[in-house]
């Protein structure tokens, strides 16, 4: 059993696909048998209101401590937060560190703890383009990890010297347990159910979805998420149909039980997809979404995005569509729809590339076994 500490910047508890990334790894860390401390800053005014339990919020077991470290109101604060996470790091004096906070990272690196840091997208600031060459050439850094092949080689490019650390290891989901019953919508059996479960950001597709409800009668399209701002501002931009729901947001137990309800589960990247926070992430992204579709063995219509091929195969685990290409949607919609032994084994597949390749548990033991 190792000591393990593990250093974010995301805001806890949030909706952010950060925050439910860092917890669902936390607990995967611990699941693999580790203590495990994780150090996230106080943000309590950016925080969701009215969670009682954090851990219940985001579905994972109380198998870990979070540790708020105050982040002070002066310039430069996440940069100290970084100095201030590996001062408390060490207190527990860790077998080591994982961080998705570069600074943290190269904080602790320079006390000698063995370091491994996640990236999900390039570094920009040119303060921290001097962190990284630094922590990368570091002795204590054991791994760089990344979400996909497309940062990787475009970290190689930048970073020659990083090829034998860097390792691709996709984001996951957890597999849904048979005690999770699903939603029942109310013309689930007389009309196809299609879902899209996630954040309403610029760039997730909803005009798309608003074109297909309007397309396809036969099916009902439930958008779930989103915050009632993000709702609000989508009501005035799209006309209202009696067939496209917002059901609105739903903490990830209750989003599990929507997402099994439905008949088809729909990803309609565009290709620029915003983040919280702003930014492009179409070239490096790994969804959670897409995982999370996998896990509930739905079958799975998608944007057809180079980066995204590399966990989805057309015709096997999901069906690809040309973002930009509305028929190519309707039509993979009505095939589906006509076709359920295709549906059911499309979404059979997705659902045994999770259990064997994509799960939590499974990508921390493959970063761990890399050091």
């Amino acid at each position: 059993m190792m000591k393990i500490v593990y250093i974010a910047t995301s805001i806890i508890p949030s909706r952010t696909a950060n925050s439910i990334h860092v917890m669902k790894m936390c607990q995967a860390f611990a699941q693999n048998g580790h203590e495990v401390f994780l150090l996230v800053p106080d943000r309590y005014k950016e925080c969701e209101l009215g969670i009682v339990d954090v851990f219940s919020f985001y579905g994972v077991e109380r198998c870990f401590e979070i540790v708020y470290i105050p982040l002070l109101p002066i310039k430069g604060k996440n940069l100290v937060f970084g100095f201030q996470a590996a001062q408390n790091a060490k207190q527990f004096k860790p077998d080591l560190v994982y961080g998705r906070d570069l600074a943290g990272c190269f904080f602790i690196s320079l006390m000698k703890y063995q370091t491994i840091f996640e990236s999900h997208a390039p570094v920009g600031n040119f303060i921290y383009v001097r962190m990284i060459k630094k922590l990368i050439k570091s002795s204590t850094l054991k791994k760089f990890v990344v979400i996909t092949y497309a940062l990787k080689n475009y970290y190689i490019e930048q970073y020659p010297f990083l090829e034998d650390k860097i390792f691709v290891a996709p984001d996951g989901a957890d597999s849904i347990p048979n005690t999770i019953l699903p939603v029942t919508f109310p013309n689930k059996g007389k009309k196809l159910q299609v879902g899209y479960v996630g954040h309403l950001y610029p760039g997730r597709g909803i005009e798309v979805i608003e074109q297909l409800a309007k397309r396809c009668p036969w099916a009902d399209f439930h958008i779930i998420g989103g915050t009632d701002d993000d709702i609000n501002s989508c009501m005035q931009l799209i006309k209202p149909s009696n067939n496209l729901i917002f059901q609105g947001y739903k903490p990830s137990f209750e989003a599990e039980k929507y997402r099994l309800g439905c008949d088809i589960l729909l990803a309609p990247y565009q290709n620029k997809v915003s983040v919280a926070g702003g930014g492009n992430t179409v070239k490096w992204m790994s969804p959670l979404k897409v995982f999370e579709y996998m896990a509930s063995g739905k079958a799975i219509i998608c944007s057809d995005i180079p980066v995204l091929k590399e966990v989805l195969d057309h015709g096997r685990n999901a069906i690809l569509c040309d973002p930009e290409d509305i028929d190519s949607w309707e039509n993979a919609l009505l095939y589906l729809y006509e076709n359920e032994t295709e549906r059911i084994r499309i979404g059979d597949n997705a659902k045994s590339d999770l259990i064997s390749n994509y799960t939590w548990y499974s990508r921390v033991q493959k970063i761990l076994d890399k050091i």
